[in-house]
């Protein structure tokens, strides 16, 4: 059998199993596959087990009441579920948020609204020449991401690989694993400020003195080498920039010197999913209400909850108490939660209402969108009627 991982947001479709075995998937893959039927969640009301219709039913009950209610995740279940959930959010005049507010949300807005040209990996596995990883580690959030698509697969353009067709080029504020990797036809550059490089690029351009000067020199000859050059933009480059528009920026200007694509490297499975699908309904990918017909920093869930501004909130495949600030997830017990998920996680520990789930991609299958934009098919090893699916339809006809 082979199968589509929904590890990561690379759905590598190669994974095969045979004989209870599991063969081309990383670690991440290995544990979805090998573990999936383990810490399952149980139907819970008020710290008590029922049937998975009365859990529906009270979950429906909170959201009637709830005034101000919101709904969050979504990154790890499939397009036709997001879908339902954004119709949710509309009916319910809610918030509506994922992980990406905090995230790569801001790259991947660029790229919808064709402010950066942009590229599949098939592309860069094809054609790429000079491949830039720019704060991201893709040995750790991407594991399978340089050896199937980047850096050392043989390529149409790129018969020779790593060893002569491809130059690497890592930006980071550590040595990070990635980075031990740039030693041949390759470069590693250390910033303090990831503002100080951008200036550099735009310094060297316009052939002035700069901070990383003979760095970024090499980078744009070599990059006029090439008729395809890619930059892969990780937390790191979010994080180390106040402003992303100045990335923006520098992406168009670089495109003056020669072809350069920008594609948003490391986040859940279908958090471009939850993106694509939002921008499509509302213009935005993340932190919009409905109510107010509008995107803004203070609508995202994290600022929500800190400013007590929400009374109820349906979590969908994601578990804020684990990933948030513990000051912000504790703000999760003063409001009614109602956790959707495979999974016996933190937040469904605590949560009002918990309605177990079908794990996307293994026990229930759908779309989910690459990291590059290209849309994956998954089918599922063993359907489960119970699904993200079938719930958020049964929490529609209860409202």
């Amino acid at each position: 059998m082979i199968m589509i991982c929904p590890g990561c947001s690379c759905l590598c479709d190669d994974i095969t199993i045979k004989d209870g075995k599991i063969f081309n998937a990383c670690r991440r893959g290995e544990e979805i596959f090998g573990r999936y039927k383990e810490n399952r969640a149980r139907a819970m009301v008020d710290g008590k087990e029922v049937d998975v219709d009365a859990a529906i039913g009270k979950a429906v009950e909170i959201l009637k009441e709830a005034k101000n209610p919101a709904i969050y995740g979504l990154d790890t279940t499939v397009v036709e579920a997001q879908k339902l959930a954004v119709e949710l959010a509309e009916k319910l005049n809610a918030y509506i948020d994922d992980n990406s507010s905090f995230c790569l949300g801001e790259l991947v807005e660029a790229v919808l609204k064709k402010e950066m040209p942009t590229a599949t990996l098939d592309d860069v596995r094809d054609n790429a020449y000079v491949i830039i990883y720019w704060g991201s580690n893709p040995f750790h959030s991407l594991p399978r991401h340089m050896s199937r698509y980047s850096y050392y697969p043989r390529g149409a353009k790129r018969p020779r690989g790593y060893d002569e067709d491809r130059y690497l080029v890592v930006v980071d504020v550590r040595k990070s694993e990635t980075a031990v990797l740039a030693k041949k036809n390759a470069k590693f550059i250390q910033v303090d400020d990831d503002a100080e490089l951008v200036d550099s690029f735009f310094k060297a351009m316009d052939g002035k003195a700069a901070k990383y000067a003979q760095d970024v020199g090499i980078i744009l000859n070599e990059m006029k080498k090439a008729d395809f050059n890619v930059i892969f933009g990780g937390l790191g480059l979010k994080y180390g920039l106040k402003d992303l528009k100045m990335f923006v920026e520098l992406v168009k200007k670089l495109n003056e010197v020669a072809p350069v694509y920008f594609i948003p490297a490391g986040f859940h499975a279908n958090m471009r999913g939850f993106n694509e699908t939002l921008f499509e309904k509302t213009g935005y990918v993340n932190k919009y209400s409905f109510r107010d017909g509008s995107s803004d920093d203070s609508f995202a869930f994290t600022e929500l909850l800190m400013n007590e501004k929400i009374d109820a909130a349906l979590i969908v495949g994601t578990d804020p108490i684990y990933s948030l600030p513990h000051d912000v997830s504790a703000k999760l017990g003063k409001i009614k939660t109602i956790v959707v998920d495979p999974r016996m996680s933190f937040t469904a520990r605590v949560a009002d209402v918990v309605i177990p789930s079908a794990i996307s991609g293994i026990e229930m299958s759908g779309t989910m969108v690459r990291s590059d934009g290209v849309r994956i098919k998954l089918e599922a090893i063993e359907e489960r009627e119970v699904n993200d699916i079938h719930i958020l339809k049964k929490i529609m006809e209860g409202l």
